[in-house]
């Protein structure tokens, strides 16, 4: 399928659905593409389970119904915001390194938190069998500096390991290409999203440890992302975005079985994965969409990790946006009392 991104990010392949066709792939079934759907261009680190209900919105035609389409691309957060920047793109799915970008200085909110805690798993082979065999030993991270690179650093480092020296990095390895590694031998562990992290214990390789539990205050808020030129110059366009991923998430949250049974369609896994992916990742959700101030200060607090020494902590609402989430919480509360 050709390329359907406004910018040259390359996907990454699930199954027969490639990143950039999910727009075709996720076509609400029997309904066929909205008359003069107004596009909308999401851009994402990876396709991942994490993201679900955003697929899933889109298969169900909620956006749809808010007369939205929406086109997913790829991107690492700094092209990501470069693109941002031009407008090539609308809105990024990207969390913790978007934000400390905003912290910076970049002239962006984040209008709806999708998730509060990092959605990534720290899978090893076999015969690594607890933190101190990790001495030494091989990691695949996505890049450095990114966020899953970090929250392993601060794992490794609750552990008593130096994250600078007692490991040897591999960058480049995203989900799919690590588990391959780690299968291949080629890794000796690797910072899994789902639903690798399934795919591999399934494979007979380790899970080590769920590092959303383990460093709670290295949280990712992936959510949604946007300009504040696009918020001053489409404040309905937002609204109705942020109100149709409300509903979406609440759908993929209170139908379990329809959850499930489009993981296991769209990322092509068996019932039990898919089911096991769910129950993984329908906890990383947040409740209503919002993140306090105090899970904001520790994204920022992060970037101590890149190399920071004093990372800017500014007012809470000069990066959180929460005015069309608020709003279309109460209209869907009062839709439901009629």
């Amino acid at each position: 399928m050709a390329q359907t991104s406004p910018v040259a990010f390359k996907p990454l392949p699930i199954g027969a659905c490639f990143l950039f066709s999910l727009a075709l792939c996720l076509t609400p079934a029997g309904t066929g593409p909205a008359r003069a759907a107004e596009k909308i261009r999401l851009a994402m680190p990876v396709v991942g389970v994490q993201y679900a209900p955003f697929y899933f919105g889109s298969k169900q035609g909620i956006y749809g119904a808010e007369g939205l389409e929406l086109e997913f691309s790829a991107a690492r957060t700094d092209l990501a915001l470069a693109a941002l920047g031009a407008g090539q793109i609308d809105y990024l799915a990207h969390g913790g390194a978007a934000l400390r970008a905003a912290a910076r200085g970049f002239p962006l909110k984040l209008v709806y938190a999708l998730d509060d805690k990092a959605a990534f798993w720290l899978a090893t082979r076999p015969e690594i069998q607890n933190n101190e065999a990790l001495k030494g030993k091989k990691i695949g991270v996505s890049f450095p500096g990114d966020t899953p690179h970090i929250v392993l650093k601060r794992f490794l480092r609750k552990q008593g390991l130096d994250p600078e020296k007692d490991v040897i990095y591999v960058s480049g390895q995203f989900s799919p290409i690590g588990l391959q590694g780690l299968m291949a031998g080629a890794l000796d562990a690797a910072v899994l999203a789902p639903p690798f992290s399934a795919l591999a214990e399934e494979k007979g390789l380790r899970i080590l440890a769920f590092l959303g539990k383990e460093v709670p205050d290295a949280p990712t808020v992936n959510g949604l992302v946007t300009s504040e030129k696009k918020i001053r110059s489409q404040p309905q366009q937002v609204k109705r975005l942020v109100r149709a991923t409300l509903k979406s998430v609440q759908l993929y949250r209170q139908q379990k079985d329809l959850g499930v049974a489009f993981l296991a369609a769209e990322f092509k896994l068996s019932n039990t994965i898919a089911r096991k992916v769910y129950h993984d990742t329908v906890g990383l959700l947040t409740p209503n969409g919002e993140v306090t101030p105090e899970k904001l200060r520790d994204v920022l607090e992060m970037a101590r990790e890149t190399g920071e020494n004093n990372p800017v902590f500014p007012p809470a609402d000069a990066i959180l946006d929460f005015s069309f989430l608020r709003q279309a919480q109460k209209e869907l509360a009062k839709g439901r009392r009629l």
